[in-house]
């Protein structure tokens, strides 16, 4: 039987299983489709209950004086919210005039729609329809607010004003905006003052015959150019891609404790692990039950929130009376990226309830990783938060925001396709840490299984590379930490616009690059020259590289310009990139190359092609793995414009590395690359003799000279030939794995 018949015999019984557990149907089926409908419809219909029980109370307003008692109510008895009609005003422009806060408009203005404010009004309009009123003369109406005794109080400056008084009398509202019926309350004395206020102002205009166009010279209104569907998809935004988060973790939550938890707490692990099927097998089918129960009730869970305000009439309700179109072509995006999210939460459940003894256990370890889904998953529902900077590769939040954007039609595909990479690298991390752990002997038996016990360093074996599990979790601590560090350093006011950056920089490459990874694989006992593949190398193998790096820099300009033809730079882009590069313009030539040549070289290189290429090499042979590699490393620079050119040259400098087992090779490809490239645009460094040999460089739009191209073409493929034609050398394990013995034995007293 083939590893892939094993794995699918494996995660087809498992998913049975599963899905014979009425809990798991429960918690899958019933809960979205039956419960979504009753607390979404039913919590909005109990706040219209609660809130037009609010509105029948009776309120006490508290005022300074006798006086002033009696003019507020004769003012509240003559509201025209009570009465059919009022002189002057129809009783549309009353409830216009109620919820704006300028006069109406004339009637040669153009109509704006009320039924949104209609709709409103049946709800909430407690400013043209005021509640009763108890009034009170207190001696200190602000003390008699706070302290609840009253519900709003109203403080006149002087004497309440006559009806036929031609001056402007000072009112305050005093009310405890913390408290629901003193904002009740204050909301409908603000409208029976405007409506006073429109009564007196229409009084003084018949005197003087004047119209209201003289007192309103700007008649401003609204219009929404928001289509339906992105009103639509603005509620949904604030509401879905949180559930999603949250539904998608409890989703897989209760079948990653049974295939972990329940089988130890069952007996029935240890037979399964003396089963003859490979662990990795076991873990991989396990993986695919939890990941497709996690994903198949996030899709459940969107389509039961989606139906309920689409056909429950919910969005009707959201919308305010507007149309309600629930926008179907953001769908295939959002299931797409909940694909990611899914497996990047069903490894972390796997891993994290693969330590438990006990289904009850299990239970208490979810709740750390629940709470470290939802601190980002906030932050992405925060109002006014975009998906650029530090948001864009933020696990969790970065597709909360994306989903947000979706919604409203805003479909960015560079966006969609940082997000869905960055995730999927996570995924890749939490995957392999989940595999790692359940693999381990003290994790797998009940009796020892500790937290502790897998980071203490005495249980760990002596490896001549490191595992795939260890290469991607430094990755995925790497990558983050590395774009966080290079956005804060662009906005540090020290370094900003000089050399400093680049020193600053420099220095974050070679901590994360090269310190991290040393440091890991010292403490988890793998050979660090293994690991970064730190041989000598053959003179082959540095021709190729030659080839390599007088040639790609050549290609990379030809295809910069054919690009551009159907992907262009933005020129603002352009321009910040030739802007921060001119931060380096006063330096040394041999500074710069330094810089953005050897720097980068060594530290990425050692890292790439050397640890991470090295993890994951063994777990997926060597095709797959410079493929990742090299797709990781274009993902790395962090630009949609170079992911092409970084990709290719990262597959390059792959084949370098697995044929000929060093690092430094690819290194000194590197280097020549983005050497050759930075000193040919300098004034002080190639770019005389560049010119002088017919390739103007500072010239946009222009293709190196066709010989220019030919000739590193021919170049590449040399040196492509040269690493195919090598015979790579194996090592046995035993052999690659003794130094790192030997070194851990005669460290040891």
């Amino acid at each position: 039987m083939s590893r892939y018949s094993r794995i699918s015999t494996i995660w087809r019984k498992e998913l049975v299983d599963i899905l014979r557990d009425r809990r798991t149907l429960i918690a899958m089926v019933l809960v979205p489709i039956v419960l979504y409908p009753a607390l979404m419809l039913g919590s909005v219909q109990a706040f219209e209950l609660q809130f037009s029980l609010l509105r029948q109370e009776c309120y006490h307003v508290g005022v300074q004086s006798s006086e002033a008692k009696r003019w507020l109510r004769r003012l509240i008895d003559e509201d025209p919210a009570r009465q059919e009609l009022a002189e002057g005003m129809t009783a549309e422009q009353r409830v216009d005039w109620a919820q704006s806060p300028e006069p109406p408009a004339p009637e040669t203005q153009p109509d704006v729609p009320l039924e949104g404010d209609q709709a409103e009004s049946v709800r909430s309009g407690v400013r043209h329809k005021p509640p009763p009123y108890e009034i009170y003369v207190v001696p200190d109406v602000r003390q008699m607010v706070t302290d609840g005794v009253v519900h709003v109080g109203v403080l006149l400056e002087g004497d309440p004003p006559p009806v036929d008084a031609e001056g402007s009398t000072p009112v305050a509202l005093v009310f405890d905006e913390s408290e629901t019926r003193s904002n009740i309350a204050a909301a409908g004395l603000q409208g029976i003052f405007k409506r006073a206020n429109i009564t007196r102002v229409e009084s003084r205009l018949r005197k003087l015959q004047l119209t209201w166009e003289f007192v309103q010279p700007l008649a401003v209104y609204e219009q929404n150019v928001a289509s339906p569907e992105k009103m639509a998809g603005s509620i949904l935004g604030q509401i879905v891609p949180l559930i999603l988060v949250m539904m998608t973790i409890t989703g897989a939550i209760y079948p990653a404790i049974d295939l972990t938890a329940g089988e130890r707490e069952r007996g029935t692990l240890e037979t399964l692990m003396v089963a003859p099927v490979p662990t990795t097998d076991l873990i991989a089918g396990k993986f695919i039950v939890v990941t497709l129960i996690g994903l198949l009730s996030a899709v459940l869970n969107l389509l039961a929130v989606g139906g309920t305000i689409y056909l429950g009439g919910l969005g009707d309700l959201l919308t305010r009376g507007g149309d309600f179109v629930f926008p179907l072509e953001a769908l295939p995006c959002i299931l797409l990226l909940l694909i990611p999210l899914a497996v990047m939460f069903s490894a972390m459940l796997l891993a994290v309830c693969s330590f438990a003894r006990s289904f009850k256990e299990a239970q208490n370890y979810i709740m750390p990783v629940m709470i470290a889904a939802l601190i980002p998953a906030v932050v992405g529902v925060l109002p006014g938060t975009r998906l650029e900077g530090p948001l864009l590769v933020m696990p969790v939040a970065n597709i909360v925001i994306l989903t947000r954007e979706l919604f409203l039609g805003h479909i960015n595909p560079g966006a969609i396709v940082w997000v869905t990479l960055t995730t999927t690298i996570y995924a890749g991390a939490a995957v392999a840490v989940a595999a790692k752990l359940f693999g381990q002997e003290s994790v797998q038996f009940a009796d020892s299984a500790s937290i502790r016990t897998v980071f203490q360093r005495k249980f760990f074996k002596p490896l001549a590379t490191p595992t795939v599990a260890q290469a991607l979790l430094i990755l995925a601590l790497v990558y983050p930490l590395n774009f966080f560090i290079q956005q804060r350093l662009m906005q540090t006011g020290g370094l900003v616009g000089s050399e400093r950056f680049y020193w600053a920089l420099a220095a974050v490459l070679i901590i994360l690059f090269v310190v991290l990874p040393w440091l890991a694989a010292k403490y988890m006992r793998v050979n660090v020259q293994t690991a970064f593949r730190l041989e000598r190398p053959k003179v082959a193998a540095i021709v190729a590289a030659l080839c390599f790096g007088c040639s790609t820099w050549i290609l990379a300009n030809a295809w910069f310009v054919v690009q551009d033809q159907w992907l262009p730079m933005p020129p603002q882009i352009k321009q910040m990139l030739e802007h921060v590069i001119g931060w380096l313009d006063g330096s040394h030539v041999l500074v710069v190359l330094l810089l953005l040549a050897l720097v980068p070289a060594v530290c990425e290189e050692l890292f790439f092609r050397g640890y991470v290429l090295s993890g994951v090499r063994g777990a997926l042979g060597k095709v797959a793995a410079v493929l990742l590699v090299a797709l990781v490393f274009a993902i790395y620079h962090q630009s949609v414009f170079r992911l092409v050119v970084s990709g290719a040259l990262g597959l390059l400098l792959g084949l370098l590395v697995v044929q000929w087992r060093s690092v430094w090779p690819a290194v000194l490809a590197h280097f020549m690359h983005n050497g050759l490239a930075v000193a040919a645009a300098r004034p002080d460094g190639l770019q005389p003799l560049v010119e002088r040999l017919g390739y103007a460089i500072g010239e946009d739009g222009l293709p190196p000279p066709t010989s220019w191209i030919i000739g590193a073409a021919v170049l590449l493929v040399v040196g492509v030939l040269l690493c195919l034609l090598a015979r790579e050398r194996e090592y046995p394990a035993e052999q690659l794995a003794a130094p790192a013995l030997e070194s851990e034995t005669a460290s040891q007293p």
